[in-house]
């Protein structure tokens, strides 16, 4: 079985220090998007002055409280890692950090309070952590990659976007605009060839049309 998944995509050799080192920098990264989520999601509710005005045009709060963002935060974090099983613990290590940031963001950002709910990311730390040693995979040449790439582009659009062979429907269009360069991130991240390129963002954009009425 072993063999096999290496096919896929081999490990890298990493030391012991490299690896430890790696995970502190999942978390701090986790400590400043948490820290910043928190900042977002007051400000969208409670903004006094114009410029925090444009967080809520923006809909910055909404972004961050949907699924593509953290899901593109997630794969970047499985895919990265050297091995699957450091991708999982890299996962928990960034979801750590999300939560502490959401405790220490209300504490250290002047004019803001917590809005509570940061446990939850412990949760999606442990979900996450699941699937990235299945995700990590997806990183590569081989033709199961490839696959695997064109099912979560697929999925990805089926998601986010309201479409069909025939039609696109366009709910919201600053959504659909940050939409679709979250799918256009998730595409560049599991790039690793233009063959590669190619066949999954065809391969994934028909999954999307198959699958999105089942979304919508």
């Amino acid at each position: 079985m072993k063999e096999k998944l290496n096919k896929i995509r081999e490990p890298e050799e990493a030391t012991m220090a490299s690896g430890i080192i790696a995970s502190i920098i999942f978390v701090v990264i986790g400590i400043v998007v948490g820290a910043a989520v928190s900042w977002i999601n007051y400000t969208a509710e409670h903004s006094t002055v114009w410029w925090q005005d444009i967080v809520g045009d923006l809909q910055l709060n909404t972004v961050f409280s949907s699924f593509p963002i953290w899901f593109l935060m997630g794969l970047c974090v499985a895919v990265w890692s050297y091995h699957p099983i450091k991708a999982a613990i890299n996962e928990i290590a960034f979801f750590v950090g999300v939560t502490a940031g959401h405790i220490i963001g209300p504490k250290v950002i002047p004019g803001i309070e917590s809005t509570g709910g940061s446990t939850k990311w412990l949760l999606v730390g442990v979900i996450a952590a699941a699937l990235a040693v299945i995700i990590w995979y997806a990183k590569s040449t081989s033709w199961p990659s490839i696959a695997f790439d064109a099912v979560i582009i697929g999925l990805m659009g089926a998601y986010c976007f309201d479409c069909g062979f025939v039609y696109f429907h366009l709910n919201d269009l600053i959504m659909d605009l940050i939409n679709v360069l979250i799918v256009f991130l998730v595409v560049v991240v599991l790039a690793s060839g233009i063959i590669q390129f190619l066949v999954s963002l065809v391969g994934g954009a028909l999954i999307a049309l198959l699958l999105s009425p089942l979304f919508h």
